[in-house]
């Protein structure tokens, strides 16, 4: 039954990832141009979120450090590829720890989550540019994740109640 489950549980995984990959490949499709380089909504996270809350931390980070490499080296350049696992490793370290709380709905989860990615991608043109004139996009960034982080969240929200009765969240509950 163990094996079962572990075959089951990777298929899943499997599935979340190619989701992923789909979804952040669309988005690069239909580019948004708001005035700041590299701004969507990151359809992506829907999946980081889901995995989050019915695998748990290691599991939604593996997934998304997969998917951030795949589309890396696919479609992107090694450059865009730190400023996504930056944003990437703070939003779901973040998220993980809101959600070991039980404190917080999985929608505000993921309005922080939203935000913090964008912190982390901030954080990164800090570092490569050596200047703070980027702080001037603090306040647009942070109202771009919160929009964002909603709607993620709502979408996280309808798809993990539609999937968690297919996964057997008795043994795989989240174990952050």
């Amino acid at each position: 039954m163990i094996k079962h489950t572990r075959v089951r549980q990777l298929c899943f995984l499997a599935i979340f990832c190619t989701i992923s990959i789909i979804l952040n490949y669309i988005e690069m499709l239909f580019p948004i141009y708001l005035g700041i380089p590299g701004v969507k909504l990151g359809l992506a996270n829907i999946v980081s979120l889901t995995i989050l809350l019915c695998f748990g931390f290691k599991y939604a980070l593996g997934v998304a450090l997969l998917r951030i490499f795949i589309i890396g080296i696919t479609f992107t350049n090694p450059y865009m590829m730190i400023y996504s696992l930056a944003g990437g490793f703070l939003s779901i370290s973040i998220m993980a720890l809101m959600v070991k709380t039980h404190l917080f709905s999985n929608i505000v989860v993921s309005i922080v989550g939203g935000v913090s990615h964008n912190i982390g991608q901030l954080l990164v043109a800090f570092v490569f540019f050596s200047t703070s004139a980027f702080i001037y996009y603090l306040p647009y960034l942070i109202l771009l994740g919160i929009v964002s982080g909603t709607v993620v969240g709502i979408i996280a929200q309808i798809v993990y109640h539609k999937i968690k009765r297919h996964l057997n969240t008795h043994n795989q509950q989240v174990t952050i």
